[in-house]
């Protein structure tokens, strides 16, 4: 606190206050030398009772009223109360006392009714400066029983002090006592402890929101930052799984017709075959491809393959696998499915391409395919079921073409599933 500026009011210094005055008994003659200045300009005085009077003390007062006597000075700015004084007697104590006028129940005619505030120090503690604490004056109690008032008028309060006084109340006739007073110096600080701390406190509350405030940008800054990667990697993601999707399909997707190339198909029935789910294969062939190409040139043949594979995908069940097994041949893999059904289904798809209305350039183009279906039963061999397939295909071609065969080396009501 020693760096906080100070609050000082030195009674003693002229001009400050009214007086120095001394103290002496209400009853007492103005010239009884009872009581008198040994150096005023020291505030020196002693004070020697020949004759008892109704009150017998003896002291200095500051008034700090000014001219109008109810309106003196806001102690409660001060903390203490510094004097420094010499005396030389035999009185228990010499008091520090404090009036306040409080315009409730004080009465400017009754000197006494202001209240009263003191504190006791011992003669043995007065070889150097004092310091008192305000606080450990309190209000005596002749004072409450004279005026009995209300307690909460009973409470100390300086909030309008109108004088302040150093005396020795209570001495006996015959007695000599002296008293210096060197300094009388009230002492505080123009900002309270409480707000110093509550501006501490305040201050360091606005760094820690500031330092709050401040992280939270830089984590909003940096998590904006990092959003915007994350946002950059899914567009990347995006992009790479588009890319990854392009090369799935040109690895395993025909180019001209669209559907799975053989090693599309070859993947799905090694998926089949580790699985152990049985499945007919579905082989066909276009009739005459080489004549159409021969005739009608290549763009022709491929529109032809196109319309084939459409006409034939557009048969086919979700379940079914349909892909361009090489040049102008085709494999269907039917899974779950008797031997006798896949045969109807090539069947049915026979006539469908048939019926296909093929027209290139102006040209109609009648369009044949030949089919020949083998049964790979659970646990089979899918390579095995090709080649039955296969020959069946040939037999197809070999009995005049636009035919269906079917392989009866391990022909089977039953499904081909378990």
């Amino acid at each position: 606190m020693e760096l906080l500026p100070a609050r000082r009011l030195e009674l003693t210094v002229p001009g400050t206050a009214n007086g120095p005055f001394l103290n002496r008994p209400y009853d007492a003659p103005q010239d009884d030398p009872s009581v008198g200045w040994l150096d005023e300009s020291k505030i020196s005085l002693r004070c020697n009772y020949s004759t008892p009077y109704s009150y017998m003390g003896c002291g200095v007062t500051f008034v700090l009223s000014g001219n109008d006597p109810t309106r003196g000075r806001d102690l409660s700015r001060f903390d203490t109360i510094e004097l420094d004084l010499s005396y030389k007697g035999n009185s228990p104590f010499v008091r520090v006392a404090v009036r306040d006028f409080d315009r409730r129940f004080s009465k400017v005619e009754d000197a006494n009714s202001s209240r009263f505030h003191s504190a006791n120090l011992r003669p043995r503690d007065l070889g150097k400066p004092v310091e008192l604490d305000l606080s450990e004056l309190t209000v005596p109690e002749w004072w409450i029983h004279q005026y009995d008032l209300p307690r909460e008028f009973n409470r100390p309060g300086m909030e309008n002090a109108t004088a302040v006084s150093i005396d020795l109340p209570f001495l006996k006739p015959g007695e000599e006592h002296q008293m210096e007073l060197r300094s009388l110096t009230l002492k505080g600080q123009w900002v309270s402890r409480d707000r110093v701390y509550l501006g501490i406190l305040c201050a360091w509350l606005l760094g820690a929101s500031l330092m709050v405030l401040r992280g939270w940008a830089d984590l909003r800054r940096s998590h904006n930052r990092q959003q915007r990667e994350i946002d950059a990697l899914t567009v990347r993601t995006r992009q790479l799984r588009i890319e990854q999707e392009k090369l799935r399909r040109l690895a395993t997707i025909d180019e001209l017709t669209g559907v799975l190339n053989r090693r599309g198909m070859e993947q799905s029935l090694d998926d089949f075959e580790e699985a152990a789910q049985g499945m007919t294969l579905v082989m066909l062939d276009v009739d005459h491809f080489k004549h159409v190409n021969d005739r009608h040139g290549h763009d022709c043949g491929d529109e032809v393959l196109r319309r084939v594979a459409a006409v034939v995908a557009a048969n086919l069940r979700a379940s079914d696998v349909f892909g361009r097994w090489g040049g102008e041949e085709f494999l269907i893999a039917c899974q779950g499915t008797r031997l006798r059904d896949a045969t109807r289904l090539a069947e049915k798809l026979r006539e469908r391409v048939q019926q296909s209305d093929i027209v290139v350039a102006g040209n109609r183009i009648p369009v044949t395919a030949s089919f020949g279906v083998a049964l790979a039963p659970p646990g089979g061999s899918a390579a095995d079921a090709l080649k039955r397939a296969d020959a069946a295909l040939y037999r197809a071609k070999e009995a005049g073409r636009n035919l269906v065969e079917m392989d009866r080396t391990l022909q089977s009501d039953s499904p081909t599933t378990v």
